[in-house]
């Protein structure tokens, strides 16, 4: 058992030096402490290094522990306490600053076997002298007296609560044990904390091994279990620096749950062994109670946390197998679980314009009984109308735009025909035909637009598109050697890929194809696989994607061809949009499965 050190001494600047050079982990007393033993426990051992000049203030009970003398040669105090005997080895001050260490594993080895050795004569001692005063005889039956059944109803009143529970037995222990003071220490993750003060036992002592393995009273006189000198000196040591004189184990299956440190008894003596008995009784008392307390405690954050899920979060059922559901369940529910009852299966609506409702039920095997869960989501469809509105609206301008801008153009030279009389010159008629081939135009891709409905859908290695519409567009294809398969419509990817890139080339004046490519590349694997479609080269320009329209910008409509390629993109999940790339700005679209 590692020894307790008394640094005794007045100047902080000397005790932090001397503490500086003290073993890890050992136990530090100093003057001002309140936990200062003024009687000796048998074996515990302390070391004691003391200044010369307060020597008077050390009690008396440590002048025989081993002790480090401290202080100016020549000076009454010093040599006094040399030439008494206690001084196991002399310091000036300035040495004890520095020196300390080289002698500390000796002095500490030596107050270990001096408190072994007064240990076993006080055992020795008690053996051959029984105890001369007996306990205060009682006359009445303990567990009869209204007292222990006030204590029961004030345990179970406070079962709620930890620190009032141990209150309550804390009284009870004061009744039944006659205890000065009673400490409840508690397991912790790392250890066992007392409910007052700040006294901590950790895991490794071997105090914990011990009544772990043997769940005892010890009172650090009488050893009951086995001989173990190491856990011996250990609760000789705790109960020293506790100021107990009884601990009692909270035991349960071979873990220890915690400790009951009682102080001294109320008429000086010993516990006896009726007291130790009682204490067994109120250790397990409170071990059930406990375990109670903690039940309760998380019964009532679950009762919370209900109340609040019914104020805050959706609607939630469990009912038996012949149990109807409440009548303020809402219609459209009470049929979905009627289903799952038929079918033993999970089953799910969604809000519809003639329910407003999302629900779930689900079939529960160990009970065949049925859970489900709603939330009312009329907020939910009057803003999925609205964006639906906006949605539909923002297409109808934009095909109103499109349109307006593609027979605009080809009705300028109709409408000078109209004008011309019966001479119409060669330039009119160059143009008109010019306008009439848009205007056909328009209704061939119209009538694309019509097919979106009717989409033919297979999957197919988009390489083989791409390298189509390059050749058919007169624009350098780039793929990858690795497949591209998508389940895509191909005409429409087809046709819209062609249109963007006829829009591109026109859009370019006299530089037309030159320097343009059409690049494949693939991301994801499966039902991820996304198709990466870039179109690389100087001076692009598309309309209402590059350049990048702002929000004071008139906007610019272009031809219908590129608006339904759009749409097609859209329809693919895909999305079109301007973004950097090695040559500069491209227009990347994005293609996944339809």
């Amino acid at each position: 058992m590692p020894a307790t050190f008394l640094l005794a001494t007045e100047d902080l600047s000397l005790q932090s030096a001397w503490a500086s050079q003290l073993p890890s982990g050992r136990a530090v007393l100093t003057l001002t402490d309140s936990a200062l033993p003024h009687r000796l426990p048998p074996g515990l051992p302390v070391v004691v290094i003391l200044d010369a000049i307060v020597s008077e203030r050390v009690p008396v009970s440590l002048e025989k522990c081993p002790t480090i003398v401290v202080g100016e040669p020549h000076t009454q105090a010093y040599e006094e306490l040399y030439q008494s005997g206690r001084a196991r080895q002399r310091y000036t001050y300035e040495q004890s600053r520095s020196r300390l260490r080289e002698v500390l594993p000796l002095i500490e080895e030596l107050a270990e076997r001096n408190a072994a050795l007064d240990l076993m004569m006080e055992k020795m001692r008690r053996l051959d002298a029984p105890r001369n005063s007996p306990s205060v005889p009682r006359t009445h039956s303990w567990a009869d007296t209204p007292e222990i059944w006030d204590f029961l109803e004030g345990a179970v009143e406070n079962l709620a609560s930890r620190e009032r529970l141990l209150g309550e037995f804390r009284r009870a222990s004061r009744y039944l044990l006659r205890a000065s003071h009673t400490v409840f220490f508690l397991r912790e993750e790392s250890g066992f904390r007392a409910d007052r003060g700040a006294s901590f036992l950790p895991l490794d002592e071997p105090i914990v091994g011990y009544l772990a393995a043997h769940p005892l009273v010890l009172d650090g006189v009488d050893w009951p279990g086995p001989p173990d000198p190491v856990a011996e000196l250990a609760v000789r040591n705790r109960l020293a620096l506790w100021g107990a004189r009884l601990l009692v184990p909270l035991h349960e299956n071979g873990h220890l749950l915690g400790l009951i440190a009682c102080g001294v008894r109320d008429d000086g003596q010993s516990y006896d062994e009726a007291d130790k008995a009682r204490a067994v009784f109120v250790a397990r008392l409170l071990r059930q109670f406990l375990a109670g307390s903690t039940q309760l405690g998380r019964l009532a954050l679950f009762h919370e946390r209900a109340h609040l899920a019914e104020k805050y979060l959706p609607q939630s059922l469990i009912l038996s197998a012949d149990e109807d559901p409440p009548r303020a369940v809402p219609l459209a529910v009470r049929a979905l679980i009627g289903r799952v009852r038929r079918v033993r299966d999970t089953r799910r609506i969604s809000p519809t314009s003639d329910q407003p409702f999302r629900a779930s039920a689900g079939f529960i095997a160990e009970t065949n009984g049925t859970w489900a869960f709603w939330e009312e989501a009329s907020g939910e469809l009057f803003d999925r109308a609205q964006r639906s509105r906006a949605e539909r609206l923002d297409l109808l301008r934009e095909l109103a735009l499109t349109l307006n801008h593609e027979i605009g153009n080809s009705l300028v030279s109709l409408t000078a025909l109209r004008h011309a009389g019966d001479a119409v010159p060669p330039a009119l008629r160059e143009a008109m035909k010019t306008d009439v081939t848009r205007l056909e135009t328009l209704n061939r891709e119209l009538t694309h637009m019509a097919a979106l409905t009717e989409a033919h859908v297979e999957s197919i290695d988009v390489r083989g598109t791409i390298q189509g519409v390059g050749e058919r567009c007169s624009v350098r294809a780039e793929v990858g050697p690795d497949p591209v398969n998508l389940a895509i419509a191909p005409r429409l990817v087809e046709f819209a890929l062609e249109s963007i890139l006829r829009t591109v080339t026109a859009n370019r004046g006299d530089l037309g194809t030159k320097e343009l490519a059409i690049q494949l590349r693939a991301t994801g694997t499966e039902d991820k696989l996304t198709a990466l479609v870039s179109i690389k080269g100087k001076t692009l320009e598309l309309e209402g994607i590059l350049p990048e329209a702002t929000p004071d910008s008139v906007p610019n409509q272009g031809r219908m061809g590129v608006f339904i390629a759009k749409e097609v993109i859209r329809l693919h999940g895909g999305s079109i949009h301007a973004g950097p790339g090695m040559e500069g700005t491209e227009i990347l679209i994005s293609l996944r499965k339809w």
